[in-house]
């Protein structure tokens, strides 16, 4: 299904671009975004995890990372809800570097050559309405493209709020889709 997404998205936006073949490289990120919408034509409600208690969280966003430098850029929303689906906290969200990077290839199965996967954790500071209450975060963002994907792996984000709630189950769904988008090397 991942594959038949990522070909309607392929379409919508061409081809180009040059292979990521090395770590050191500088990247486009999308997290269940407009650009991902775009592409193909399923609605992008968030990319979203669970936590112990059953809480969830929905995260959009899009920005750039490079992978030599460790920087991060962009960021986005987030809704916080309680297992009943009560909205519990919103805000926003933005990247402050790269804490990690597993790259897993580009352009497999059909797909550009600049279109990739991998593990991207990024730090994030989030941000509720009106500047407060704020908390420092680790996002962590899994796209399944590539042929080095580790057997198990899903799409989607984690995300966790050290001392106050951790989102580590991923609810891997097609409204949550995420993308690297090779730029160039470092």
């Amino acid at each position: 299904m991942l594959l038949a997404l990522l070909l309607l998205l392929l379409a919508a936006v061409g081809t180009g671009g040059a292979q990521a073949a090395e770590t050191s490289a500088k990247f486009d990120y999308h997290i269940a975004d407009a650009f991902i919408e775009a592409g193909t034509g399923i609605v992008q409600t968030g990319a979203r995890a669970r936590a112990d208690n059953r809480d969830t969280v929905s995260v959009v966003g899009s920005g750039t990372f490079n992978t030599a430098s460790l920087n991060a850029t962009g960021g986005g929303t987030f809704e916080h809800r309680d297992r009943k689906g009560t909205l519990v906290g919103a805000g926003t969200w933005t990247a402050t570097g790269v804490d990690s990077f597993a790259f897993w290839g580009c352009g497999t199965e059909g797909l550009p050559a600049n279109f990739c996967g991998g593990l991207l954790v990024l730090s994030v500071h989030l941000v509720g309405p009106g500047g407060a209450p704020a908390f420092d975060g680790v996002l962590t963002v899994s796209c399944l493209i590539g042929a080095n994907v580790p057997a198990g792996a899903e799409e989607g984000i984690t995300l966790d709020i050290p001392g106050l709630i951790n989102f580590d189950e991923l609810i891997a769904e097609a409204s949550g889709l995420t993308l690297y988008v090779s730029r160039s090397k470092s």
